[in-house]
């Protein structure tokens, strides 16, 4: 009897141990940043651009943000874009960014979702989602730059994009052409285990 138990023990020793081994490496999790909490209401005139930008990063890496488009406008020029965004600023001016957008053809819902990346301040890269975004809908975003020459965003729980970062992130910002989205709330921070 004592052979069996030992026999056993030793059994579901080993499977527990290669349990061990085989469990995935810990997931990172958002550690928000003190008083880096916004709350943004973007709303502009058809044909009209609006923005806001924090510029002052220090060691930040990350963002959550939770989206919602309120109003698209009509422009004759110009389709309603809604996007949250990563750069490199030189001199005041963009030269490198990488954007979530969220398009509104021919001025109305569905929005279309796609991650376009510019160097020198034309689109290099563009990546398009499947999913589309109605008015008044509120998925979520995480973008996250702390990986050396990479940013990762993650559209809602199910879709991730990571782009190539060749330079260097000092700003982030939200921007709104023709329309209106709240981002509620806005929070930078970083990723860590």
């Amino acid at each position: 009897m004592r052979t069996v138990v030992v026999i056993l023990l030793v059994f579901c020793g080993a499977a527990l141990a290669q349990d061990a081994h085989q469990s995935p490496p810990p997931a990172q999790s958002f550690v928000p940043a003190i008083s880096q909490t916004f709350y943004l209401d973007l709303d502009t005139a058809e044909g009209v651009y609006s923005q806001w930008r924090h510029d002052d990063l220090g060691s930040l890496s990350a963002m959550q943000a939770t989206i919602r488009i309120l109003r698209v406008r009509k422009a004759a020029k110009w389709d309603p874009a809604f996007s949250l965004w990563l750069q490199k600023t030189e001199a005041g001016q963009m030269r490198n960014r990488v954007e979530l957008q969220l398009v509104a053809p021919h001025g109305k819902p569905p929005l279309v979702i796609r991650v376009v990346r510019f160097e020198g301040g034309k689109p290099v890269a563009t990546e398009s989602s499947n999913k589309t975004i109605g008015l008044n809908e509120n998925p979520p975003v995480e973008i996250d730059w702390g990986t050396p020459h990479t940013a990762t965003i993650k559209i809602g729980d199910s879709e991730t994009h990571k782009v190539s970062v060749p330079w260097s992130i000092d700003s982030v910002g939200v921007s709104v052409s023709t329309g209106e989205m709240e981002v509620s709330p806005l929070v930078l921070g970083d990723v860590g285990n």
